[in-house]
């Protein structure tokens, strides 16, 4: 009649070898796993940036051969497999052996999937806009989608699924923007979908990354990198007291993913922002040697573009307010906000060094704007494109913008240009059934490169700029 003896909670931290260190990962996939018994962590690293496992009593890793370029890994139920996912499949990996298997499908992404005791995989939908997907954990298998968006609401995207053991639920989290935009003032909130209807409702405002808790609890990450738990009861699906803060300093991906995993035996897995760092922009050589920039310009940006005579440097900055064009003079003093009034990605300069085009949004409609580089004048519309905009680039002589459409469904992942002053509309350059993103063309403007996903992975593709179908 005694009470039980409280269990004493062990606490040590990790350590992993320069060669087994894991990796950097996008700010939206995530990046280790846990098996349910606790015995095996599962995570992305090494020189390869490759799926590892590592048993809880060894000291290193083994690395899984040909995963190189998958990410966010989760364990089956029973902890004999485990599921890794790269654009548009799925791939399950048996530990005892034998050849892997793949699903495919195009609407499936990559941030984050929960293999659930239903025989289904719940996993992210892919493209900006997308919602969670369920398929069956076998090959062959067609996905559906699981949830909606409730554009009502201003929801853009579902992510990171975590099944619920009682198979009645699926935890994930809701990202809302302001006026429907993929960028502009995103929210972030905890939401509950039921099995097998997938209707959702919100559980917890500001907060990302939930993972259930045997104990009978909700661990989730603050906006703000507080890791809390709260008591959630399964069965109604319903939070049944107040959250505790537990860890403050949580390391988060600038689109909210998190370093955080529970085995079914309550062993607690999670990764701090403690000694990261901020990243900064470097000059490399050829031979591979390195030169910081400017040491004091530290942030999470992307899509660097230099200036045509290379004093300039332009760049994004993707944050949960949304994403932000800097201006840099590279001989001296601080990056100036050049996009005050609105979001853009994707910099690239004009071929007179005067101009920065961008894309961005206008009432929710994906476009793309150039502005002076000195910010003396508005913004002026280029390219408005119901399809998305992505990533522009002009050729040298100043005769076209190319782009491409970021909606991953068949026919609308594809390359589109247009010449100033001639077309009214974009020209298909590259449209395929696959999706093909990421544009640029030669300095001599005979070439235009590109990546598609042709193969079953993305690789990099050149065609003759002049008549881009013929090859």
């Amino acid at each position: 009649m005694r009470p039980a003896t409280a269990r004493e909670v062990l606490r040590y931290d990790l350590t992993f070898d320069s060669t087994e260190s894991i990796a950097p990962g996008a700010s939206y996939t995530t990046r280790l796993a846990i098996s349910p018994d606790g015995s095996r962590w599962a995570y992305i690293g090494g020189p390869r940036a490759q799926l590892l496992i590592r048993s809880r009593d060894q000291f290193d890793a083994t690395p899984v051969p040909a995963t190189e370029g998958t990410v966010s890994p989760f364990f089956s139920p029973d902890g004999q497999r485990i599921g890794v996912l790269a654009e548009g499949s799925i791939h399950l990996i048996s530990l005892s052996g034998g050849a892997p298997v793949t699903i495919k499908d195009e609407r499936m992404g990559v941030a984050g999937g929960s293999w659930g005791r239903d025989g289904f995989i719940y996993v992210d939908g892919s493209g900006v806009q997308a919602s969670i997907m369920r398929v069956e954990a076998k090959a062959g298998a067609v996905a559906k989608p699981f949830t909606a968006l409730d554009t009502a609401s201003g929801e853009i995207d579902h992510t990171w699924p975590d099944a619920l053991p009682n198979g009645k639920g699926v935890l994930f989290t809701v990202t809302r923007t302001a006026n429907n935009t993929s960028d502009i003032g995103r929210t972030y909130y905890i939401a509950v979908a039921d099995i097998p209807s997938g209707r959702h409702r919100i559980l917890v405002n500001d907060a990302k990354f939930a993972r259930y808790a045997a104990s009978g609890h909700l661990v989730y990450v603050t906006t703000d990198k507080k890791l809390m738990v709260a008591p959630f009861d399964q069965k109604s699906m319903k939070l049944t007291g107040e959250p505790t803060a537990l860890v403050e300093g949580m390391r988060l991906g600038s689109f909210g993913s998190a370093d955080l995993a529970i085995s079914s035996m309550g062993t607690l897995v999670y990764g701090t922002a403690a000694g990261e760092g901020k990243p900064e922009f470097a000059w490399v050589t050829k031979e591979g040697k390195s030169q910081s920039l400017d040491s004091t310009w530290l942030g999470f940006f992307h899509e660097p573009a230099l200036s045509p005579d290379g004093k300039r440097l332009a760049a994004s900055q993707i944050l949960d307010a949304g994403s932000s064009i800097w201006i840099k003079q590279l001989d001296h003093g601080p990056p100036v906000k050049l996009t005050l009034e609105m979001d853009g990605s994707g910099p690239a300069w004009t071929p007179d060094g005067r101009s920065v085009t961008f894309a961005s949004f206008e009432n929710g409609v994906p476009v793309i704007f150039t502005q002076r580089a000195d910010g003396s004048a508005k913004a002026a519309l280029l390219v408005s494109e119901k399809l998305g905009t992505a990533t522009p680039q002009w050729s040298r002589d100043g005769k076209w913008v190319v782009f491409a459409t970021f909606r991953r469904t068949p026919g609308a992942g594809n390359i589109l240009g247009l010449r100033p002053g001639i077309d009214t509309i974009p020209v298909p350059l590259v449209a395929t059934e696959f999706t093909e993103s990421s544009p640029d063309i030669s300095p001599d403007g005979r070439w235009l490169a590109y990546t598609s996903d042709e193969s079953g992975r993305q690789e990099v593709y050149v065609v003759p700029f002049t008549n881009p179908g013929s090859a």
